[in-house]
């Protein structure tokens, strides 16, 4: 009988990620206890899983379709849930990832080699993902909720949108009501997330959109020397504005931003005005893709902070 696709994430795809992620998360200084509580499995299945070659791991993964690249982002969304204990939340990740490798038909060519009958010009894994906007934002919120993006919270806080394919207006953008803000050191969202909830980013989203309908997600931090060193150190393609002598208003903030803002780029920082906190704007097509990358400005941020 002919695998189903899905079989792919279950039989293949999943027991991989989980050996590398053993040995991941030891790295990390964890008990096989803990790991094994952790990714849902035994000790003795931690211990096999740590006694075997990453470097296999990784090459099977490649041959199933995935890069390497992917390979290593997806371990470090997976470790930074998992450290903050969210088993839910990387389970929502993985499931998510692995759906979208198969509606993306990056795993069609290993799939097709495992299985001579599958036909060629099969398609079918195109209509397996479907965005859940509500689900994605629940997982980057999950994610937000680490020690790395604490300090990058500014004294206005953050907030975190996600606007609907061909958004029109506020209430096709879910966002935080009440914003993102620093619980007992965590950064933690005032409230679930809710449509309409941010008019100031609602409007920056409406209007890079028309420029670039692939970048749905926006987040802003704070700015300083420190995290404008992180941004160029991840190589990250960032536009400045201001600062402004005078009281700038939220209409303003957000012409400023357009103005300069362009396709190619990841984030755009306003320097604010009289009385205005300065804050850096991350974009990205999601609003995982948009925390990953908070999450790695705060990574680069803390070693320049140590430094």
């Amino acid at each position: 009988m002919v695998k189903t696709p899905l079989s792919l994430i279950t039989d293949e795809l999943t027991p991989t990620i989980r050996m590398l992620l053993a040995k991941k998360l030891r790295e990390y200084g964890m008990s096989q206890s803990k790991i094994s509580g952790l990714l849902g499995v035994t000790q003795p299945a931690v211990k096999q899983y740590l006694d075997e070659d990453e470097s296999k791991g990784i090459e099977k993964l490649n041959e199933m379709g995935i890069s390497s690249e992917e390979v290593a982002s997806l371990l470090n969304t997976l470790v930074d849930l998992l450290t903050n204990n969210d088993v839910k939340g990387a389970m929502y990740y993985l499931t998510d990832f692995g759906l979208k490798e198969l509606s993306e038909l990056k795993l069609c060519k290993y799939h097709k080699e495992k299985d001579k009958y599958i036909p060629q010009d099969c398609e079918i894994c195109k209509n397996l993902y479907r965005t859940k906007e509500e689900d994605q934002m629940e997982i980057a919120l999950s994610m937000v909720q680490n020690t790395l993006v604490t300090p990058l919270i500014p004294e206005v806080l953050s907030n975190l949108a996600y606007a609907r394919q061909n958004a029109k207006s506020e209430n096709d953008i879910i966002a935080v009501a009440g914003r993102i803000t620093k619980v007992m050191g965590l950064p933690t969202p005032a409230s679930r997330p809710m449509w309409g909830a941010s008019k100031h980013l609602s409007k920056i989203l409406l209007n890079v959109m028309i420029r670039n309908s692939e970048i749905r997600s926006v987040m802003n931090i704070k700015f300083d020397d420190k995290v404008d060193k992180a941004i160029k150190k991840m190589g990250l393609k960032v536009a400045y504005i201001g600062p402004k002598d005078s009281i700038v208003s939220d209409d303003e903030i957000v012409n400023d931003i357009l103005r300069v803002y362009s396709p190619e780029l990841d984030c755009v920082v306003h320097l604010g005005g009289k009385g205005i906190e300065a804050n850096t704007y991350v974009f990205g097509k999601d609003p995982i893709e948009v925390v990953k990358k908070v999450i790695e400005i705060g990574r680069a941020y803390r070693e320049i902070t140590e430094n």
